[in-house]
Order: structure tokens, then C-alpha cells, then sequence
């Protein structure tokens, strides 16, 4: 069982539903959440206690397997990453499993963007365009097993995209604008491909920032 949980076993049955899970800790309590972390892992407790409005990353990749393509995001500008909240943090005392959940309103992403098209026995196409969207909301949640001592950088983190992005997109050259689509009805597939790579980035950026930092990106 978690170490603190011992010492917290006094005061959780108020935050408890069924008995194997435990919730110690109101969600708007960092430093309950801190401790939690600190006393089960090696995470260095002394973060910012903050993420910037805006902050960049030069360069950012992820891959849209449905789609045959991988994306570069050069110059990615990330905004309202400091409005996500925790909407979940509990223990499962017979998984030894600890679950963390933020939302994310209004996330915003603007990045000169490459795509490579792969094709079998063929060299990749390239395109480049200029890319700006905001979403509505995204969920992002972490699993993470053996709780006891716990490895946030090796943790999965499921991305849930729960509206479609509000978007611009400006083609750099005539063949990019002739390749781009202007259907609409596989974004939704494009979009969870998306942050299936960035899930990861965006909890570790918020987790290490304002909880406890783990050392990772």
C-alpha cells in the first residue's frame, strides 16, 4: 500500500467510494498530492509550481499510423497548458494501481509543420504548412503500476480529444495545397492519432511542474 496512505488512513474515508479505492488527497490539495508522490517514488518535490502561458518546443514528432504519415512540428508553440486541472486522483489497493486524470481546456498548438507521406518501395513525399489549433477540452489520463514505488516516466497517458479543434491551416507551397484535403471526415481518427503522441508530453510537462518532477519529458 502506499506509504502515505498509512498515515492518511484516518482522514480518507471521507474521499473513499468502494474499499479498494482510496482517494487521500481533494484534488485542489498539492501539497497532499506532492507528499503522495515524494514518499513512493525518487521525484524531487521542488518544482516551479508552474507552467507558462506559452512556452516552446523546437521540434516535436509523432506519427499518424492510420494515415501512412509522420508529423514535424517545428517551433511548436503550446498554450493554456497552465489551465489544466485534476479531475481524478485515486488508489486501487488490489491493483497497486494509482490513477491521475487533468483536463485541459481551450489547449492551443501552432507550429510550422512538415508531413512525410510513406509508401511502400517509394521514397516519402514531403509537405509543409503552417498549422494553428485550439481545443475545446482533452482528458488526459495516467496509469500507474506498482504504485508503492512508482516510475512516472515508463507511466501510459490516454488522451481523450472530447471536441474537435476550431483550426487554420495555411499550405507554404502550391503542391502542399493541391495534397491537403479538405474532407473532413477522418479528423477525428487524425486528431486521437495526435495525441496519442503528445498524451505523454503534456501530463509528464504538468506533473513535473507543478507536483513533483520526475527528471523526464
Amino acid at each position: 500500500m502506499l506509504a502515505i496512505l498509512l498515515f492518511l488512513s484516518c482522514i480518507t474515508a471521507c474521499l473513499a467510494g468502494p474499499s479498494n479505492i482510496v482517494r487521500p488527497c481533494k484534488f485542489s490539495n498539492t501539497p497532499c498530492l506532492r507528499e503522495i508522490f515524494r514518499l513512493n517514488s525518487g521525484c524531487n518535490p521542488n518544482v516551479r509550481g508552474s507552467i507558462p502561458t506559452q512556452y516552446t518546443i523546437p521540434t516535436f514528432v509523432f506519427h499518424t499510423p492510420y494515415f501512412n504519415s509522420t508529423y514535424i512540428d517545428r517551433n511548436l508553440i503550446i498554450g493554456n497548458h497552465n489551465k489544466c486541472q485534476i479531475s481524478e486522483f485515486f488508489y486501487n489497493t488490489k491493483t497497486d494501481v494509482l490513477v491521475i486524470a487533468i483536463d485541459c481546456p481551450f489547449l492551443a498548438f501552432e507550429s510550422t509543420r512538415i508531413l512525410l507521406q510513406h509508401r511502400s518501395l517509394a521514397e516519402d513525399t514531403s509537405f509543409e504548412y503552417y498549422y494553428k489549433g485550439t481545443y475545446p477540452l482533452i482528458r488526459l489520463t495516467m496509469n500507474i503500476r506498482n504504485a508503492i514505488n512508482m516510475d512516472v516516466c515508463s507511466a501510459y497517458t490516454f488522451a481523450d480529444v472530447t471536441a474537435l479543434p476550431i483550426f487554420q491551416i495555411n499550405p507554404n507551397d502550391p503542391k502542399t495545397a493541391n495534397f491537403l484535403s479538405r474532407d473532413l471526415t477522418l479528423l477525428n481518427i487524425f486528431e486521437r492519432e495526435t495525441f496519442y503522441g503528445r498524451a505523454r508530453q503534456l501530463m509528464l510537462k504538468y506533473i513535473n511542474s507543478y507536483i513533483c518532477d520526475f527528471g523526464c519529458k
